[in-house]
């Protein structure tokens, strides 16, 4: 770990660079790489200024760049004597706490709004929340009546206070006018989404594309000045679908919520509409984790063939703005890839240190342009060694993803682009020889053929049945990446293109990988920030009360 020791006696302020090996006190590093810009205490507080290089060269140094990073703090109430020896520092006890964050952020300035931003809030109507660890709950809630297109140009969370812990995830799905929209009378609660009572025609919402996804530890999230998310149009119903993820591991019982988004919109129409794609692993049975490895890999890609129907309708590229990293509990290792001419290019956002309660939007410090014949790919790494068996994904939070929300414009009449290894390929690696039909959707109802020995046996008992070590689960997810896989696309309901025929089995892109750098002391920095190495951070300490200060990097 990277640790800060500063503190401020008899008005002076004292800083200390350190590090840890061991439960004992954190010897100086011979390298003082962290630099102290202020320092001073009153009745209330104590406050500390510093900074550092993001790149130090010191291996005793953690590399600051733009994955998440989790920072422990501690501190104890006696300054220390000397700096290091029986009178240094002492230990903090129970004085202590943790939070993720990301040192390094792309963000976007929240701008003045103008009289003509308006708001308008969408939220749950006093929903009991289940007593049920992983909950997905969908409501219809009324857009703002309008008589002509508008731009929404920011999102913010409400959290019903005291929630906060149980709200997961918030997404918005603009619905279109199916045939026979069922009325929702004011107050309705809602329905458990997918569950058989929820309305079929609600399922139409998904397919009109997401205006707006918020997920833990994200904030309220601004729109670049040259792009809005349209409502208002045409052939809008006014509504739009809520899906809120619930995580209740405890399984609380009568919560009442009403958390939601509030959504900021303007009838000053900017220059371009914006979209976002639903990219990823499809979420299902499909995705197979095995359990006991620090290192699992799932890819996913977006078939260019899809892309490019979409691409071709829409008449020009498009140009990704941001992204969101969505990935379940043994997610370690999230990142964005783009593949072109048979050649990756630098990734479009990565985190080596992925935190499933910290998901922020993720704000390109340059837009990426993505063009007809490019490739998108998604890959996670898992880490399974506290599970002891298959981890399968699924929507409950012990189930796994693997997914990007790809915020950009111009907006394209496509929602969703998805792939998954294909059962057969993945059956073969346990002795299946063949596979009769099966289902896409739920990745379950596969029927086993030969040999007629295993015929009786269903998609999971072959799975399940399996008897994993370490050299069978590499030789497994090399199996899995090198075989065949389904993909799948699916068009907003304005689209001309026929998405339905773009389902395709194919393989994973396998383009050479990219040349090291050559300074091995600069690891890779993600976002096209290449060329910010020297460049420092700069990190502010607020505490209450007089202390001596320890504060942990552990990446």
């Amino acid at each position: 770990s990277d640790i800060v020791i500063g503190w401020v006696k008899d008005g002076q302020a004292y800083l200390t660079d350190r590090y840890a090996e061991e439960m004992a006190q954190p010897p100086m590093d011979k390298s003082q790489d962290w630099k102290l810009l202020s320092g001073y205490e009153n009745d209330t507080h104590t406050v500390l200024r510093f900074t550092r290089k993001l790149q130090t060269c010191d291996d005793r140094d953690r590399v600051i760049n733009r994955d998440s990073v989790r920072l422990l703090w501690a501190y104890n109430d006696n300054d220390p004597v000397d700096d290091d020896g029986p009178n240094g520092p002492t230990y903090h006890g129970t004085s202590r706490g943790t939070r993720t964050t990301m040192l390094l952020r792309t963000g976007r300035e929240e701008t003045p709004m103008f009289h003509s931003v308006l708001t308008h809030d969408m939220t749950m109507s006093n929903l009991v929340i289940p007593a049920q660890r992983t909950t997905y709950w969908c409501q219809i809630v009324e857009l703002p009546k309008l008589d002509r297109k508008h731009h929404l140009i920011m999102t913010a969370p409400k959290i019903t206070p005291g929630n906060e812990g149980l709200v997961h995830h918030m997404d918005l799905y603009k619905c279109h006018k199916p045939p026979n929209m069922t009325n929702i009378p004011h107050g309705h609660t809602g329905h458990e989404c997918t569950n058989p009572n929820m309305p079929l025609d609600w399922m139409e919402c998904y397919m009109g594309g997401m205006i707006a996804t918020w997920s833990v530890g994200d904030e309220n999230f601004m729109l670049p000045e040259h792009v809005g998310y349209p409502i208002g149009e045409e052939d809008d119903a006014g509504y739009v679908m809520m899906e809120i993820h619930y995580d209740n591991p405890q399984m609380k019982s009568g919560i009442v919520d009403s958390s939601g988004h509030r959504i900021f919109y303007t009838p000053e129409l900017r220059r371009y509409d914006s979209g976002i794609l639903s990219f990823s692993s499809i979420a299902n049975p499909l995705l197979v984790v095995p359990p006991g490895v620090q290192d699992y890999r799932v890819e996913a890609y977006c078939e260019p063939q899809c892309l490019d129907a979409f691409i071709e309708e829409l008449g020009q590229p498009f140009n990704i703005f941001a992204v969101v990293l969505h990935g379940h509990l043994l997610s370690s290792k999230l990142r964005t890839r783009l593949v072109r001419n048979g050649v990756e290019l630098p990734d479009i956002v990565r985190d080596d240190n992925y935190d499933f309660n910290f998901q922020l939007t993720r704000v390109l410090e340059e837009e990426v342009t993505i063009q007809q014949g490019d490739t998108l790919m998604m890959e996670c790494i898992y880490d399974s060694r506290g599970r002891h068996n298959v981890t399968y994904g699924g929507l409950s939070t012990s189930d796994e993803m693997c997914q990007s929300f790809i915020h950009y414009y111009p907006r394209m009449n496509i929602s969703h682009c998805n792939s998954a290894p294909h059962p057969r390929n993945t059956l073969s690696f346990m002795g299946v020889e063949e596979i009769g039909s099966w289902n896409l959707l739920d990745g379950l109802n596969v029927s086993i053929v030969k040999p007629p020995s295993m015929s009786s046996m269903t998609y999971l008992d072959v799975i399940d049945g399996m008897t994993w070590s370490n050299a069978s689960v590499r030789q497994f997810n090399e199996h899995q990446l090198k075989g065949s896989y389904v993909s799948t696309c699916r068009g907003r309901p304005a689209t001309a293109v026929d998405w339905i025929s773009l389902m395709k089995e194919g393989h994973l892109p396998d383009p050479p990988s990219r040349a090291p750098a050559e300074d091995e002391c600069l690891p890779r920095i993600t976002g096209g920030s290449c060329g910010i190495y020297s460049v420092n951070v700069h990190v502010s300490v607020f505490i209450t009360g007089a202390l001596s200060l320890v504060l942990y990097a552990l990446l």
